[in-house]
């Protein structure tokens, strides 16, 4: 039973274990890390992995270096507003990048609580996103442009008086223009996605459209007709109509559109012509019977001729507004820079306007043939768009084209889509075919730009041989790529629930992987670990490093992530490790037995005469404590990396500490200065020992790489929530390429200066991972020449 003094000291090892792992994350991740006071006004460091300027001292000017002025509102607002509910801060915004252009990010920081609920410090990373936003922004541009044309053309449908509408092939309306909703007297949202019954069509009217769109989809011939149809205020009136097939990408008919004119002005036209004409005959029948009747028949001609005249003025009339119509439409596609061309199905005229040419390259006042405006596209695309042409002038195809050209004078290279179809001659002699052609370079060039990006990042997965899965966070079904199956010991076609891929999970890894999955989908944590697998087929053991996140995506959350085979890796670890801890731990018996002979030969030579052999004696014993401490060194070494290194913490006074492990060093340096500078008595919660190491370590390396007769200085400095010891020196310094490295396993500095001196690289390494076990950071601050100021702080 844990008793209640107990408390502080396990609620200290949950946070140094939750510790423990975010630092591991942080050496795994390509993130940009960084970690905040409480209250965030200091940055205490910044890992910006050449994306961010760098930041190894705690500085209060974060905001204005690092965040996008527009955006420091928004997210100082984000910030106060995590702190206020103690979650976890998340935001995309713009940030100033390294070089000082702006950028995007998404970042994310983790409140630290103590054991009382309040948050001491915060941890966070932030992705570079700037591609993605890039991308977005393109997108969203091409949108806009697609938006505003299809304006346009809802612009130019609109203006006519024709019905223009769109059948799907349920004999349902997918699309009806103005004058058709109009003409129903109904509204979009009550006309639309309706049948012909439910738009007021007679069932006999429904039934002989029914037929005409599935004769389309059969033959994929439009189908010309007339019929009489009652409109919402003007009676029933006469219209002529025609249903032309629309094709997918495949050439099948996917919906039948159709256009439909009000003929019934021509019609009783049509019928006045036929009536006077009946009359006029009758007339001069009876100017043939009789004489007598002959004035009569002058008047009833007169009045006929007045009612032919009526009907002329009323063709003339109609004509005007047709014309009319023209002019409009002209209007609109002017306004919406398109260009225009004629073909004469016959003579192959070729008429286009000043903006046709201008796209095709050429000058407004030049001549531009059917061939010339072929021979500028590419040639890749010119034989697809003849065939398109010729199949829509003479079999009335579908022509909606998009392609390549270069511009004849400029040589500018324009992505143009057509849009044309086919209009026959009412004397049926011939048929013009007519159409717009419009530049889409901006909207197209956008679109490939994000889908070569989305190709590259596919590609870059499969060479680097990474699995990559993603799990519904709903169903929990799991969806694994072919690579990441054949990690499990699947086949690639094989079925793989989620269940089945656990089970293959090692049985001492497979919970805290099961509890590191839901920690993602509960609180969208990070997932990323390192654990062996069995084949389920084969039984093979291997080692793998997964990691993922959340995503959300079309309204649903997905985990997702990717997978890498470490097994090399792994195995080279532990034959590695099992060999230094071998040797290591072979050495120490022969090298303690021969420590005490030299203990026993000192004690006895200190009465001799023989003043060499006692100084030899003392030179052997400083050889042995070096040696001892190199092989516990790498002894330590390969206790961290199979984790069993212990952190046995206790409550101390820091000061007290430095100033004996400097005070023991004195006795031992002789050719330099230790000097202590002032370090409050502050008690901390840590292992005495291995601090002490670290201390030891930090300082001896001072000594090692400085001159003789130069100062040491040690010191501690507190802040709010840590305090930090410092140790700086007179040496050699380390080059600005070197400081990152520093602090990994066997780097050692390779220079003139250094080849003299023995090391294996393995002190800082410890120190390293013995301050981040204990949820402080190390850094260091050195100049070539100059010397080096190594710090390390602890939390308080």
């Amino acid at each position: 039973m844990t008793k209640p003094h107990d408390k502080p000291f396990l609620n200290d090892q949950a946070i140094a274990a939750n510790e423990q792992r975010f630092r591991a994350l942080v050496t795994a991740t390509s993130d940009i890390i960084y970690s905040m006071s409480a209250d965030w006004r200091v940055m205490r460091q910044l890992d910006g992995r050449g994306f961010l300027q760098d930041t190894r001292e705690p500085t209060t000017h974060w905001q204005s270096k690092n965040i996008y002025p527009e955006d420091q509102e928004k997210v100082s607002a984000a910030i106060n507003d995590s702190i206020r509910k103690k979650k976890i801060f998340e935001l995309e915004h713009r940030v100033l990048r390294i070089d000082g252009t702006p950028g995007w990010t998404f970042s994310r920081a983790v409140p630290i609580l103590d054991e009382n609920g309040e948050i001491i410090e915060w941890f966070g990373t932030a992705s570079d996103i700037t591609e993605r936003k890039q991308a977005e922004e393109a997108l969203r541009e091409a949108k806009e442009r697609s938006e505003q044309q299809k304006r346009l053309y809802e612009t130019i449908t609109s203006g006519t008086p024709d019905l223009m509408y769109v059948f799907g092939l349920d004999y349902r309306f997918v699309y009806a223009n103005s004058a058709l909703l109009n003409m129903w007297g109904k509204t979009w949202e009550n006309a639309v996605g309706k049948s012909l019954l439910e738009n007021g069509y007679e069932p006999w009217h429904a039934e002989m459209h029914e037929r005409e769109i599935d004769q389309v989809k059969a033959t994929k011939q439009p189908v010309r007709g007339e019929v009489s149809f009652p409109h919402a205020t003007l009676g029933r009136r006469v219209y002529d109509y025609i249903l032309t097939p629309v094709f997918d990408e495949h050439g099948e008919v996917e919906a039948v559109a159709g256009t439909t004119r009000d003929v019934t002005e021509r019609k009783q036209w049509e019928q006045s012509l036929a009536q006077s004409s009946e009359k006029l005959q009758a007339i001069n029948e009876e100017m043939m019977a009789t004489n007598e009747e002959q004035a009569a028949s002058n008047e009833e001609l007169i009045a006929t001729n007045e009612e032919l005249a009526m009907v002329n003025k009323q063709l003339l009339e109609a004509r005007q507004k047709i014309e009319e119509g023209e002019v409009a439409l002209r209007l609109a596609i002017n306004a919406a820079n398109f260009g225009t061309w004629f073909i004469h199905s016959v003579t192959r005229e070729f008429i286009t306007n000043a903006r046709s040419k201008e796209l095709f390259g050429y000058y407004s006042d030049e001549d531009l043939s059917i061939e010339q405006a072929l021979a500028q596209i590419t040639e890749e695309y010119r034989g697809f768009v003849a065939t398109k042409l010729e199949n829509a002038i003479y079999h009335n195809g579908d022509y909606d084209v998009t392609y390549p050209v270069i511009g004849l004078h400029d040589q500018r290279l324009r992505w143009l889509r057509a849009i044309g179809n086919l209009k026959a001659d009412p004397s049926g002699t011939f048929s013009a075919f007519t159409g717009v052609v419009m530049d889409i370079t901006e909207q197209y060039l956008a679109a490939l730009k994000v889908e070569r990006a989305e190709e590259s990042l596919r590609m870059a997965v499969d060479a680097a041989g990474l699995g990559t899965y993603f799990i519904n966070a709903t169903d929990r079904i799991f969806y694994p790529s072919p690579t990441l199956k054949e990690f499990f010991g699947f086949r690639p076609d094989e079925e793989v629930p989620y269940e089945a891929a656990i089970n293959q999970i090692h049985p001492e890894y497979r919970q805290k992987v099961i509890d590191m999955v839901e920690a993602a989908f509960k609180k969208g944590e990070r997932f990323d670990m390192e654990y062996p697998v069995i084949g389920h087929h084969d039984g093979n053991t291997r080692w793998v490093r997964g990691i993922g996140t959340m995503q959300h995506y079309d309204g649903k959350d997905f985990f997702t992530g990717v997978l890498h085979d470490i097994t090399e890796r792994k195995q080279d670890e532990m034959r590695k490790n099992d060999f230094i801890g071998m040797v290591s731990h072979e050495l120490k018996t022969p090298l303690t037995s021969l420590n005490a002979i030299i203990q026993v030969a000192s004690a006895k030579l200190k009465t001799s005469d023989d003043a060499f052999l006692a100084g030899a004696m003392t030179k052997a014993n400083a050889q042995v404590k070096r040696m001892s401490t190199m092989i516990n060194g790498f002894l330590n070494v390969s206790r961290l990396e199979d984790g069993k290194i212990m952190i046995e913490k206790s409550h101390f006074n820091i000061q007290e500490l430095v100033q004996e492990i400097t005070e023991e060093l004195k006795l031992s340096v002789t050719n330099h200065h230790i000097n202590l500078f002032k370090c409050a008595p502050i008690v901390v919660y840590a292992d005495r020992d291995k601090i002490n190491s670290v201390i030891s370590n930090l300082i001896s390396n001072a000594v090692k790489y400085s001159p003789n007769n130069t100062t040491v200085k040690v010191s501690c400095a507190v802040t709010e929530n840590e305090i930090t010891v410092s140790v700086c020196d007179e040496g050699i310094g380390i080059k600005p390429s070197d400081t990152e490295k520093i602090f990994d396993r066997y780097f050692r500095v390779e220079s003139s200066n250094t080849c003299h001196i023995s090391g294996f690289g393995i002190g800082l390494y410890l120190s390293a991972e013995i301050v981040e076990r204990h949820g402080g950071r190390i850094w260091v601050e050195s100049e070539p020449d100059k010397g080096s100021t190594f710090y390390f702080s602890l939390p308080l």
